[in-house]
């Protein structure tokens, strides 16, 4: 039997780095491993390293058992925002014509999938898109004021299938006039690492508190920077990590100066920007802490909880997802920095129920979420899809 040969189609793929960015090189992967043949087709950023146009990544355990191949073809495109935008996509219409694929599988319902929906059509392959948001940020937002926004949406319509990774991404495409039949809920999946998270020693005199993503107005960080104070006034020692970079840090940093929160390592609040081992920084923190205002189905909360440091996680949609209260960690209201204080000091009060609830998170993430599994899960709505086509 052939390999499935998957395209794997993503604007931005690492080491451009972001939730999904990251999801999708784990998802790409794991395809790898399971015995497809899968080309990322990305672009290649203004700047970036000219890289041999079939670069191969390394696929830890795929080549010994034989099987599955990465392949990341990365496509030339422009500074210059439209022209940018347009090499990128005529480049992407060239590749799918000059290369034989069984399916292609997009991230995100705008260029990409407008590009690609058409070359389905005309090649006779089918097309798999994938929503990476809700919201007024997320996609099916998008469509309604983006540069052509309608005019994609009309096409991406025609697609095959549609993997929502969230209720609200599915709710928001059944209401945006995707087919229902069409939907396919599908999670997002993450490594689980062998060794689980341990309590550091003398924590309970400086706890340190992580964040790791984007920094950017829709992760609340304005709402945790405030709740920080009181943190402070229960825990003297209590420490602030945000790590990732965005348009929100300059803004970030004013605001703890003026709460009177010292910036820097061993201050009250330290913002180092990207590190290139997020887990590595959790292991040596003592709470992981997600305050967003919105979230489609967070890659940084699903690697905590797999690595099963104890949380607090605002209590949105999304969120609620994944982490029950008082079961896989605490939930605060959204945009409450005295709520979210009040549940940040509960936890670190009450440390061995949050190491207790941070296993059975851990747990959850195993049976449910790991990246082998939603690979699998992927692989069978493929197959089946290119049955009904009779492929």
């Amino acid at each position: 039997m052939c390999p499935l040969k998957l395209a794997l189609v993503t604007r931005r793929y690492p080491p451009l780095i972001g939730g999904a960015e990251k999801v999708l090189s784990y998802l790409a992967e794991a395809l790898a491993r399971e015995g497809a043949e899968v080309t990322v087709l990305t672009s290649r950023a203004p700047g970036m390293k000219d890289l041999h146009p079939h670069e191969q990544e390394p696929i830890p355990g795929a080549r010994a058992r034989g099987c599955g191949r990465l392949t990341v073809v990365r496509l030339a495109t422009s500074r210059l925002r439209f022209v940018g935008t347009w090499l990128y996509m005529r480049n992407l219409a060239r590749w799918f014509a000059a290369h034989p694929i069984d399916l292609a599988y997009v991230s995100m319902l705008k260029h990409d999938a407008y590009v690609a929906v058409e070359a389905g059509r005309s090649l006779g392959f089918p097309v798999v898109l994938r929503p990476e948001g809700a919201g007024a940020t997320g996609d099916l937002g998008w469509q309604t004021w983006g540069n052509f926004g309608r005019k994609i949406s009309n096409r991406c319509k025609q697609a095959d299938a549609f993997v929502a990774i969230s209720r609200e991404i599915a709710r928001e495409l059944s209401e945006g006039g995707y087919e229902p039949a069409r939907i396919h809920a599908l999670p997002n999946g993450v490594p689980v690492p062998e060794s689980a998270w341990q309590r550091r020693p003398g924590w309970r005199t400086a706890p340190h508190a992580v964040f790791v993503g984007r920094l950017a107005p829709e992760k609340g960080l304005r709402t945790l920077i405030d709740a920080w104070p009181a943190v402070r006034i229960a825990l003297p020692g209590a420490r602030l990590i945000l790590i990732g970079e965005g348009p929100e840090r300059p803004a970030l940093e004013v605001q703890a100066r003026s709460l009177g929160l010292t910036l820097g390592p061993d201050q009250a609040v330290e913002i180092p920007g990207a590190v290139a081992d997020a887990t590595a920084a959790l292991r040596d923190a003592d709470l992981f802490v997600l305050p967003s205002k919105e979230e489609g189905m967070s890659i940084a909360l699903l690697e905590a909880m797999a690595l099963g440091i104890p949380l607090v996680a605002s209590s949105i949609p999304g969120n609620r997802r994944l982490v029950s209260d008082f079961k896989h960690g605490r939930l605060a209201p959204p945009e409450d920095p005295r709520a979210l204080a009040r549940v940040i000091i509960e936890q670190w009060e009450n440390f061995d129920r949050a190491f207790h609830m941070s296993r059975a998170a851990r747990s959850r993430v195993m049976q449910e979420f790991s990246i082998t599994a939603v690979a699998r899960k992927h692989l069978a709505l493929f197959e089946k899809i290119l049955e009904q086509r009779g492929v």
